[in-house]
C-alpha cells in the first residue's frame, strides 16, 4: 500500500508549535491540573479538620471523664467498704469493753464479798483456835478426873466435840473463803487487763475510722468533680436519674426469691454512701436489706459477703444468687461490689453515687470474680 499523500495546510492553519511544544504544553496543564486537585483536596481535609476538630477532641475527653468517674467509683466504693468494716471493728471493739468493764465489776464485786467472808472465817477460827489453846488439856481424862457426874462427863466430852467440829468446819470455810477470794482477785485482774487493752484498742480504732472517713470524703469530692465533667449524653448512658430495666424477673421459691422481689422493688432508690436504706442504699446495703428481709442476716460488707453460703460458678447462677466484682487482681481480698443477679445474665443492684438502684448486664464493671448462693 502506498502512502498516504500529504497535504499541504494553507498558511493560516499551520500550528503555532511544534508537536514537541505541544506535548509538553499538554503535559504542564495536566501536572497543574492534579496540582490544583491536591491543593483543593488538602484545603478540604483541613477545613474538615478546622470544623470538626472540636467534636473529635471532646470524644476522648468524654471518655476520659467515664472512665475517671468509674475509676473514682472504684476507688470510693472500696474506701467506703473499709470504713464500714472499721465501723464495725470499732463496734465490736466498744463491746468487747462493755464486757471487760462489767466483767470487772463483777468480779471486784465477788471480790469484797470473799474478802469479808475471808474475814470472818479467819475471826471464828482465831477465836476457836484460842479457847483450844486455853483447854488444851481438857481432854477426856481431864474431863474424867473433874465431872461431878457421869452425866457432867458425857457434858463435858459432847462440848469437846462440838469445839473441835466446829473448828474444823471453820477451817474449811475458810480455806474456801480464801480461795474463792484468790479466783476473785486473779479474774479482776484479768478483766481490768482485758478492758484497759479494749480501750487501747478502741482508741486506736477510733483514730483509723477518722482517717478512713477522710480519705472517702476526699474520695467522694474527687468523684463528684468528675461526675460534673460528665456529658448529658454521657449522664444518660451511665443511667443518670432514670430506671431503664423495669422488667419482672423470678428466682426460685424461697428466701432467694423474696430477697430478689425485694431489691427490684427499690429500683429507683438513690445511692448512698454507707446506705442501708430503706430508701438509700450502697451496694452491700442493698443485698443486706433485701436478704433480712427474707430472714437471712448478712455481714455489712461486701467482701465479708462474699464468705456466706456456697460458691456457684458462672454457668450455674441462679436468681438471687449474690455476684461479686474485684479491683480487677482476681483477689477475694480486694472485693468492692455486691450485686443479685435477676438472671438474663443481668443484676440488680446500687452501682455509684449518681446512679440508681437499677437493673444492668451481669459484666459490670468488667471484674467479676465470683458467685455465692446464700440459700438453697
Amino acid at each position: 500500500m502506498s502512502p498516504a499523500p500529504c497535504t499541504v495546510r494553507p498558511a493560516s492553519e499551520e500550528p503555532s508549535t511544534t508537536p514537541t511544544e505541544e506535548v509538553s504544553a499538554h503535559v504542564m496543564s495536566r501536572r497543574t491540573e492534579r496540582g490544583l486537585r491536591a491543593t483543593f483536596a488538602a484545603a478540604a481535609v483541613m477545613t474538615v479538620i478546622g470544623t470538626s476538630s472540636g467534636p473529635a477532641a471532646a470524644q476522648p475527653a468524654e471518655s476520659d471523664a467515664v472512665k475517671q468517674y468509674e475509676e473514682l467509683s472504684e476507688q470510693a466504693e472500696k474506701l467506703n467498704d473499709d470504713l464500714l468494716k472499721a465501723q464495725e471493728d470499732l463496734t465490736a471493739k466498744q463491746g468487747e469493753l462493755d464486757r471487760a468493764n462489767a466483767d470487772l465489776a463483777s468480779a471486784e464485786q465477788a471480790l469484797g464479798g470473799a474478802k469479808a467472808d475471808e474475814e470472818q472465817f479467819r475471826g471464828r477460827v482465831d477465836l476457836l483456835t484460842e479457847a483450844t489453846f486455853e483447854g488444851a488439856r481438857f481432854n477426856q481424862l481431864s474431863a474424867l478426873l473433874v465431872s461431878d457426874s457421869q452425866q457432867d462427863f458425857l457434858e463435858r466430852m459432847s462440848a469437846l466435840d462440838l469445839l473441835a467440829a466446829d473448828n474444823a468446819e471453820s477451817l474449811d470455810r475458810l480455806g474456801a473463803a480464801v480461795a474463792q477470794a484468790d479466783d476473785a482477785r486473779a479474774n479482776a485482774e484479768d478483766a481490768r487487763n482485758r478492758a484497759g487493752q479494749a480501750a487501747d484498742d478502741a482508741a486506736k480504732l477510733n483514730d483509723d475510722l477518722g482517717k478512713r472517713k477522710t480519705d472517702l470524703d476526699g474520695r467522694i469530692g474527687e468523684l463528684r468533680k468528675a461526675m460534673n465533667r460528665l456529658s448529658s449524653t454521657e449522664k444518660s448512658n451511665l443511667g443518670f436519674g432514670q430506671v431503664k430495666d423495669t422488667g419482672s424477673y423470678l428466682g426460685p421459691l424461697g428466701a432467694a426469691n423474696t430477697a430478689l422481689q425485694t431489691a427490684l422493688g427499690k429500683r429507683g432508690s438513690q445511692y448512698q454512701w454507707g446506705g442501708n436504706g430503706p430508701a438509700a442504699f450502697d451496694c452491700s446495703g442493698l443485698t443486706k436489706f433485701a436478704y433480712a428481709a427474707a430472714g437471712v442476716t448478712l455481714p455489712r460488707v461486701a467482701v465479708d459477703q462474699y464468705r456466706v453460703g456456697k460458691p456457684v460458678s458462672q454457668d450455674q447462677l441462679q436468681p438471687g444468687d449474690l455476684v461479686f466484682y474485684d479491683d480487677g487482681t482476681g483477689n477475694p481480698a480486694a472485693i468492692h461490689h455486691v450485686a443479685i443477679y435477676v438472671g438474663e445474665g443481668k443484676m440488680v443492684d446500687a452501682p455509684t453515687e449518681g446512679q440508681l438502684v437499677d437493673v444492668r448486664p451481669l459484666r459490670g464493671d468488667g471484674h467479676y470474680i465470683g458467685a455465692r448462693r446464700v440459700v438453697g
